[in-house]
């Protein structure tokens, strides 16, 4: 609790121990008392730091007897993170999250999205943490009781700079537990080529879509984007701030950027390129070189575009709206950089009109 006190103090908060034991979570009035507490304590900036109070604990073997309410601080954290409606759990390990084997097999590799029936009886723990004395096993056993009762769950690493405030981010940090993971379709592993299959299946049924429904398809999107401008700007401003932690250069940083205007303008470009004359099938020339035989000069999809693109999220947008409307599939890679704006865009393109599919 002195190094606590120290170092909270660089941060011009108060730290403060709360003990508590099995006895007090059987007390139906305690969770409400807990609950005030931490709220009056934090108006007070105050960090309210709980363990257990072995002084008067009724277990005898407080890390090894898990017939209690909780039975080690990874138990007692999810419990805690239930009674306070917390909005996130992290736990922090040695190891930067949660792999498919001991952390030490070179043929390991880390657990991004824990989804417990494909997981739950594949991972082989390792030995105990060096830090901890419940290990990951117990972290894994806390996190996914946290992520059932309706709080998401971070296990990461504590030995990384800045590992909370990068998880708070949204960054790809550790691995994550959640009680919708196993419906989320970024937990499906997808190869490159069954990517492109789809999107040549998709290519073909823009191209059997009428050229007004290829038309409402786009104003969807650009209304999607009107109606989204906070929750895009939100997003962008959170890859900005780690593009500017990571030090990249202010231009790569302007390019990144996405305000209301330029959100505004994108949406009235695409209702521009939905108004264009239908470019599929329309026949520029014919020529009659014989009887019977007449050679036509017509604008035809070409099937599958991969394009990659880096810092500007906005050109996300823009391609997509050419591709839905020449009838192409499309394959998009863009910059690490910009990572969230652009998936918060591409997710509103999806939701808008579930036949768009690239």
């Amino acid at each position: 609790m002195a190094i606590y006190d120290t170092l909270f103090s660089q941060l011009d908060v108060t730290s403060s121990q709360l003990l508590v034991t099995d006895r007090d979570f059987r007390d139906p009035s305690f969770g409400h008392q807990l609950r005030e507490t931490v709220v009056s304590l934090l108006d007070l900036k105050v960090i309210p730091v709980f363990n257990e109070n072995d002084a008067i604990s009724t277990r005898r073997a407080p890390y090894e007897d898990s017939s209690g309410i909780f039975w080690d601080n990874d138990s007692l954290a999810t419990l805690l993170a239930k009674e306070l409606d917390a909005d996130l759990l992290i736990m922090l390990s040695d190891v930067e999250g949660l792999y498919s084997g001991p952390p030490s097999d070179p043929q390991s590799k880390i657990i991004h999205t824990y989804i417990n029936e494909k997981h739950g009886k594949l991972i082989n723990f390792g030995e105990k943490s060096r830090v901890g004395r419940g290990g990951m096993q117990a972290k894994v056993a806390a996190a996914v009781t946290a992520a059932s009762k309706g709080v998401p769950a971070v296990i990461a690493s504590g030995f990384v700079t800045d590992s909370i405030i990068k998880i708070m981010r949204g960054e790809k940090i550790g691995t994550l537990f959640h009680n919708e993971a196993n419906v989320w379709d970024c937990s499906k592993e997808v190869t490159t080529r069954e990517m492109a299959v789809a999107a040549k299946d998709c290519s073909r049924h823009l191209q059997n879509l009428s050229s007004e429904e290829r038309k409402k398809i786009l104003l969807d999107i650009a209304g999607a984007l009107d109606a989204n401008v906070d929750l895009i700007i939100s997003e962008n401003e959170a890859d900005l701030a780690a593009a500017q932690d990571s030090g990249y250069e202010k231009s790569l940083v302007a390019r990144m950027t996405l305000k209301a205007g330029k959100i505004t303008s994108l949406a009235e470009s695409i209702r521009a390129i939905a108004d264009m004359e239908d470019p599929i099938s329309h026949t520029l020339k014919k020529t009659e070189v014989a009887k019977d035989l007449v050679f036509e000069k017509m604008y035809c999809p070409l099937g599958v575009l991969l394009i990659i693109f880096e810092s500007r999220p906005d050109a996300l947008v823009q391609i997509a709206a050419l591709a839905i409307r020449s009838g192409n599939g499309l394959l998009l890679k863009g910059g690490k950089e910009a990572m969230r704006s652009n998936t918060i865009l591409h997710k509103g393109h999806n939701q808008r009109d579930s036949r768009c599919c690239w």
